[in-house]
């Protein structure tokens, strides 16, 4: 069986979720993105729902995984969660159930799926994948989810709970397996699995074997550059970043997104889209610009009090658009910060 679902199924899924509505947004997008217009006639077409903010593991450069006390800790509720799918679902192509956690903990994450897809809207989900019960991976693999993203950094115990402190390697590698013999049984399976490999130092020597072992499985695999500290990245600059955590930095130029010579980022921006495409509702309702702001202090609304189209066009959203656009005399919002220090280095 093919990695990928074939060109026919992908065609059917497409047409399953796309409607004139949603062909509208994502038309208006692009006018009004390029046009930098403040005030939007439209709604995301891509959003990230984050089921909760709580992980089984603790990775050292997440602030989930530091158990950062800045944050209050909790699972979206099923009736809040529909809430936003009934308000959002004419104009979703997609939603992401993850964000700052994993999603795998959250007990109703298959209604979760099941009630998205049923209302016209195409689902994936991030997991580190040791929590997964073997009787479970059938019903993961028949939900009907786009893509299912494996992070797993390593390809041996040492390197792997390196950074994935408190998992187990061949847990991960038991039930990746597992998936994609259960994606085999079912021809005309829409999922793809797609193993993650963040390149840090300590592992950079085992990309090409990973990519081997990816292909041995049966599933994808794609080999991302490293995220320096992630409660912190939009915060500082390239250069702070890069002498905190240079010893995670791989040395490899090919997987570095840095230029360590002159401690500055690869990818150089002077604008970011996210404000105008896409959008992030925490597990207690706050809405964020990115998936690399995680505080509520930051939020621009809260989608189970506001609603989220209020939010959408609100004082704060629209002042953000500004800033990032030009300049803004209106509240100040995170964004001006991320732009201040040239935005995020990934």
């Amino acid at each position: 069986m093919s990695l990928k679902p074939s060109r026919s199924v992908r065609l059917r899924e497409e047409l399953r979720i796309l409607t004139p509505r949603k062909v509208y947004n994502l038309a208006m997008q692009v006018v009004q993105t390029r046009l930098k217009s403040t005030r939007l006639w439209y709604l995301p077409t891509r959003i990230s729902i984050e089921t909760g903010n709580i992980c089984n593991l603790q990775c050292p450069l997440c602030p989930t995984g530091r158990r950062d006390s800045d944050v209050g800790r909790g699972f979206m509720r099923f009736e809040d969660y529909t809430k936003i799918i009934d308000e959002l679902c004419r104009d979703l192509l997609l939603v992401r159930l993850y964000n700052w956690g994993e999603p795998l903990l959250h007990k109703q994450l298959l209604p979760m799926i099941a009630y998205a897809r049923d209302r016209g809207v195409g689902v994936t989900i991030s997991t580190n994948l040791n929590t997964l019960k073997a009787d479970d991976a059938p019903a993961l693999i028949d939900a009907g989810l786009q893509k299912i993203f494996v992070s797993c950094d390593g390809i041996s115990d040492e390197t792997y709970l390196k950074y994935h402190v408190g998992g187990d390697y061949a847990t991960v590698m038991a039930n990746l397996r597992l998936l994609a013999e259960e994606r085999r049984k079912r021809p005309g399976c829409i999922t793809r699995a797609i193993w993650l490999f963040h390149v840090f130092r300590h592992n950079e020597h085992e990309v090409d074997r990973a990519r081997a072992l990816a292909r041995e499985i049966g599933v994808e695999i794609r080999i991302n550059p490293m995220r320096t500290d992630m409660g912190r990245e939009i915060f500082e600059t390239a250069r702070t970043a890069i002498e905190r955590d240079r010893a995670w930095i791989p040395e490899d130029p090919r997987y570095c997104a840095f230029d360590l010579e002159h401690k500055e980022a690869k990818q150089k921006r002077n604008f970011c889209s996210l404000l105008w495409k896409d959008s992030v509702i925490n597990w207690e309702g706050s809405v964020l610009p990115c998936c690399s702001v995680y505080q509520e202090k930051y939020s621009f609304g809260n989608a189970f009090q506001q609603g989220f189209r209020a939010v959408w066009n609100g004082p704060l959203y629209r002042s953000a658009r500004a800033e990032v656009a030009s300049s803004s005399d209106g509240p100040k919002t995170v964004c001006h910060i991320c732009k201040s220090t040239g935005f995020t280095h990934f």
